[in-house]
């Protein structure tokens, strides 16, 4: 009996040593500390985007759609408008509403870049470099919370390294959803630490990050309110429940205030804008989108999907070895195990009615949008995996132990069916990898720096899609060579901004001017009489009715009251977050 204690002890002493090896190997400390697992987040987060610092912006279409946004939104900003209504150069200088039902975040990001750096091309990259690092650290914020700190470092790794999740960077260009994507991780994190503890500064980061996902990509806030009403249903429990229900409801409620300045708008005149009434086209309609639907390359999205669903399921292969590590007094990991099913469950047929059913997750259109969900819940169970199936809280110590399961003449340990079965999850991780790394990153369309200003100067005064037009305007909607016409009598423009207009007409007969402008209710135009009836031409085009005398038009496209209300519930959200942040203390006598 001695001599086999001996034996464990000194086995368990060079399994001890082999891990310090590997801990070496990555450059980290064998206690570690939070600075050197954020150090790793961090250098994880930007070598996913190392191929675009090096090789350019990756191109979609997409990205020319964003920056026909982002620029004249920034224009809009230089000139002191901080929030923008209305796209004055898009479709031939007609404008339109889309600055009305865009969620602006990712441009503020931008234009912040922009300003400081003074160049497109190097803020764009800037801006990647930030929503990677903060998508990594979301993802250790919210996993540190469920796994020692160790293995959230890996959960931060196979987020990172998710395909759908370098998809929408690298092919798909859908770079407000990728940002959405960054936020809501700490959305998650923040319902974890209300259920967990009882600190105001937790409703405060609760509140704060859900309003940042509402105010940065729409179709994700609607995903994700379903997925975190899931998970906190799920995570609510104890005596304590109704308090907890509580306290995160008055979250969310503060994270509707605090975006209030957009969403209300957003709601309210969603009628006035023609996706409502075009008939969609088959690639965007939710019904044709769903995971497995059909895998013929005709449907190049659902198709293209399917194989990144596959690899999904290849990296995230150790998450099937984390359900005993869930019962064990964890929980909290059974509610990601349940969030993890319920989003795949949503981007496949199965779930069709509950899609049916919903008008605005329908308005989402991608049933496959689910797998950044999946890609979520997927990393944390794949590091808790890694972390049963190896035994040690480092991966670079098990691969070295694969190594130990032999003795010095080849033959076979008891070990050795372990070994196989790390052997082959680390194929099916490594198969993932390099898939992704070869097909969705080496593949993408690079637009060095000089093609990328090229794109910026031709993507200036494009149409907009059909979607974003107000309904009164036609995609065809007749040319002007001149800001305004009005029939036989001369006009003089004065000033032509992009909220602002103001035009002089010589005497003649009563008759309508028409602007070169789109028809929206909040375009208002006075003289010196008062304010002049406006009306939309048959293609859409302003029309304002004209006295018979000499008249000065002022033309000023004028915020309803009901956004003077939606700004002060932001304003007034802000405060209150600001104060439920804020280290009140009192001082207590000694």
């Amino acid at each position: 009996m001695p001599i086999v204690a001996s034996i464990t002890k000194l086995s368990h002493k060079k399994a001890h040593e082999a891990e310090n090896a590997s801990l070496c190997f990555l450059g980290l400390s064998a206690a570690g500390n939070r600075h050197s697992a954020i150090a790793l987040v961090l250098v994880v987060s930007l070598a996913v985007i190392a191929p675009a610092m090096f090789w350019g912006v990756p191109s979609n279409l997409d990205l020319t759609n964003h920056f026909r946004f982002a620029l004249p939104f920034y224009d809009a900003i230089a000139a002191g408008n901080l929030y923008p209504g209305w796209l004055a150069e898009s479709n031939g200088g007609y404008g339109d509403p889309s600055f009305r039902f865009y969620p602006p975040a990712l441009y503020y990001l931008l234009a912040a870049a922009r300003f400081v750096i003074g160049n497109w091309y190097a803020a764009t990259l800037l801006v990647f470099a930030i929503v990677s690092i903060a998508g990594g650290l979301g993802m250790y914020f919210w996993s540190k919370s469920i796994l020692p700190a160790s293995a959230a470092i890996w959960a931060s790794v196979f987020y990172a390294l998710a395909p759908y999740h370098l998809n929408q960077l690298y092919q798909a260009t859908l770079l407000a959803e990728w940002a959405g994507s960054a936020v809501l991780p700490f959305v998650f994190g923040f319902v974890e630490r209300v259920c967990e503890r009882d600190k105001p500064r937790d409703i405060a980061g609760l509140a704060a990050t859900y309003g940042l996902l509402i105010f940065t990509h729409l179709p994700l806030a609607v995903i994700g309110s379903m997925a975190l009403l899931v998970y906190a249903l799920l995570r609510v429990n104890g005596p304590n429940k109704i308090q907890k229900l509580a306290k995160l409801s008055f979250g969310a409620a503060l994270g509707l205030s605090l975006s209030a300045v957009y969403w209300v708008t957003m709601v309210a005149e969603v009628g006035w804008i023609g996706i409502n009434q075009i008939r969609r086209d088959a690639s965007v309609d939710y019904r044709m989108n769903f995971l497995f639907s059909t895998f013929s390359p005709e449907n190049l999205n659902v198709w293209w999907m399917n194989i990144l669903a596959l690899m999904t399921v290849l990296l995230f292969v150790p998450a099937l070895f984390a359900r005993r590590a869930a019962t064990e007094g964890r929980p909290y990991k059974k509610a990601v195990i349940a969030l993890t099913g319920f989003a795949l469950f949503m981007a496949v047929p199965l779930s069709q009615p509950i899609w049916n059913l919903f008008r605005p997750l329908q308005e989402t259109q991608f049933p496959w949008r689910w797998l950044i969900l999946v890609s979520m819940g997927g990393s944390i169970l794949a590091a808790a995996g890694i972390e049963r199936l190896f035994g040690v809280r480092r991966l670079g110590a098990a691969l070295l132990s694969m190594k130990l399961d032999r003795d010095q003449s080849g033959a076979k340990s008891p070990h050795s069916k372990e070994a196989r079965k790390r052997i082959a999850v680390f194929g099916a991780m490594t198969i993932s990898v390099v898939f992704t790394l070869s097909h969705v990153v080496r593949e993408a369309q690079y637009f060095p720096p000089q093609k990328f200003d090229n794109m910026l100067t031709s993507v200036r005064g494009t149409d907009s899609v059909n979607y974003w037009l107000p309904i009164w305007a036609r995609a065809d909607v007749r040319k002007m060579p001149n800001e305004v016409e009005a029939a036989d009598r001369a006009v003089t423009v004065t000033s032509w901004q992009p909220e602002q207009r103001k035009f002089s007409v010589a005497a003649g007969p009563a008759t309508e001017a028409r602007v070169r402008t789109f028809y929206y209710p909040h375009w208002i135009a006075k003289s010196e009489a008062g304010i002049l009836a406006t009306r939309p031409d048959t293609d859409g085009a302003l029309l304002v009715s004209l006295p018979q005398r000499a008249t000065s038009v002022e033309l000023d496209f004028q915020e309803p009251r009901k956004n003077k209300f939606s700004t002060i519930g932001s304003l007034s959200g802000l405060i209150i977050i600001g104060g439920l942040a804020a280290p009140f203390r009192r001082r207590q006598k000694r």
